[in-house]
């Protein structure tokens, strides 16, 4: 069953890269990226991560992104693979670029005393893109739905069947507009 959310997600990504990738007018941004999240029964975790976006109409993005986050409280890392579809809302042509925008991903889990399932999880995000037309920072904020099973587990965990990821997720990086 997770395969199949799996695969299913990694489908809708590559169609809707390929759809859009193919519409005339293109723009291609490629960013990399600092995180932080506050999750609930993860604590905080920090960590990087980079991002595609294309973008076949000003107001219109859509983005691929993988990423690396480790919770030091409970020694656990996730490596999310997402796709987010973005609203954009250019100011001043493309030097200010406020966004919103939803998106979904699948999450894999490592950690040594705790066996989380990977999991399907989306989110809804805010942002802001500022700078030239060839390089600019964002800064975004979103908050991550997710619940991953607990197989096992010692200390944190042990009375739990899922661990609540859900939290407050902020990114901040560096774009590369092509």
């Amino acid at each position: 069953m997770k395969t199949r959310g799996f695969l299913s997600a990694v489908l809708v990504v590559v169609a809707a890269a390929g759809l859009t990738g193919s519409a005339a007018g293109s723009v291609i941004e490629f960013g990399a990226f600092a995180s932080y999240v506050n999750s609930d029964d993860l604590d905080t975790g920090y960590g990087g991560g980079a991002k595609l976006e294309l973008q076949p109409l000003q107001w219109l993005s859509l983005e691929g992104r993988a990423s690396w986050i480790h919770f030091d409280d409970v020694d656990v890392d996730m490596v999310p693979l997402e796709a987010a579809l973005r609203l954009n809302i250019p100011l001043a042509g493309e030097q200010i670029v406020p966004y919103v925008g939803v998106g979904v991903g699948y999450y894999f889990f490592e950690a040594g005393d705790v066996d989380l399932d990977d999991d399907v999880g989306f989110f809804p995000l805010v942002g802001l893109e500022f700078g030239s037309e060839r390089v600019a920072l964002f800064i975004e904020a979103r908050w991550l739905f997710l619940e991953a099973d607990v197989d096992s587990a010692v200390e944190e965990f042990e009375d739990l069947s899922e661990a609540d990821v859900d939290g407050l997720g902020i990114n901040a990086g560096l774009l590369f507009r092509f």
